[in-house]
């Protein structure tokens, strides 16, 4: 029993190594550019998307991440938002490649952004 029990801990923590690590290729700040980094206010689309590991923030949504996982290049995520629209749970998908993100936001395709200096 001993045994079984930790195998699953060894898989736990490991899962939980890999959700780190996918979390940590696209923590920080992105923006379509360079002075939507700085913006707070204004249209979703130029406002920028702050990842962080344990948590999303984009426009007027401020999430929790509740569940990640990698697939390929694609970082998975579900989170628990609250903004204008209520408290919900979406789906968020992060791609980062050639020093953008591409971000699908709640199942609609939000483009590319770029890292933030």
């Amino acid at each position: 029993m001993n045994c079984v029990r930790g195998a699953a801990v060894a898989l736990l923590l490991s899962t939980a190594n890999s959700t780190i690590q996918a979390a940590e290729t696209v923590t920080g700040r992105w923006a379509v550019d360079l002075p939507a980094c700085t913006r707070y206010v204004g249209a979703a689309a130029e406002l920028p998307l702050t990842v962080t590991d344990d948590a999303l923030r984009w426009s007027d949504d401020s999430c929790r991440i509740e569940r990640t996982y990698k697939t390929g290049d694609t970082i998975h995520i579900q989170a628990n938002c609250w903004g204008l629209s209520g408290v919900r749970s979406i789906p968020v998908s992060l791609r980062p490649h050639a020093g953008k993100l591409v971000v699908t936001w709640d199942r609609g395709s939000r483009g590319e952004l770029k890292r933030c200096p």
